[in-house]
């Protein structure tokens, strides 16, 4: 960014975004955890009497990033570190939703904690202590990493066991990543 701001309605489009491809993702795990399978045609034709569970769960979503976006555009103290907080975002979107398409029923559970509003406690630590850091570095980047690893346990059979024992480290490594990804360039 080379010091340049981000205009608010730029903001909007990019947490936009993220609200979009995080309410898609909730529908993805709400079909399987109140469907039983991630495919289509098991919503719209043998869903049934869930549909409605998994409307409000992408719904709930929605509503938190209209709302949260709406504040997060425009406050000053994100101006400096959005860019990179954004792009921290959206790598741990991307991780969540690759292991959403791909073991569905060992990771719904443990997305549906993280987008109900575990990613928004993130971003609202992000902008505390936004100075170019190592801590911050090592945090944005070493979760990052941790999220991956914890995320590739799911594929682990010796692992599976212990699905639910390692859920609060994706929940840490998430926050802590975009916790990290909020400083200034």
């Amino acid at each position: 960014m080379g010091g340049k701001s981000i205009e608010a309605g730029h903001k909007a489009v990019l947490f936009a975004a993220t609200v979009v491809v995080k309410t898609s993702l909730m529908v993805l795990v709400a079909t399987q955890v109140f469907c039983g399978n991630i495919d289509p045609r098991t919503l719209f034709l043998q869903c049934g009497d869930n549909y409605p569970f998994v409307a409000a769960s992408a719904a709930a979503v929605a509503l938190m990033g209209i709302i949260f976006g709406r504040y997060i555009a425009r406050l000053k103290s994100f101006n400096k570190i959005f860019p990179n907080m954004m792009k921290t975002d959206f790598i741990i979107t991307a991780m969540y939703f690759g292991v959403g398409f791909t073991a569905p029923d060992l990771v719904a559970s443990k997305v549906m904690i993280w987008l109900f509003g575990t990613w928004i406690l993130g971003m609202l630590l992000a902008p505390f202590n936004s100075e170019r850091s190592a801590l911050k570095k090592v945090a944005e980047y070493g979760s990052i990493a941790a999220l991956g690893a914890f995320l590739g346990l799911h594929f682990v059979p010796q692992f599976q066991e212990l699905q639910s024992s390692y859920t609060i480290g994706m929940m840490i490594s998430s926050i802590v990543g975009v916790f990290g990804g909020g400083r200034q360039r």
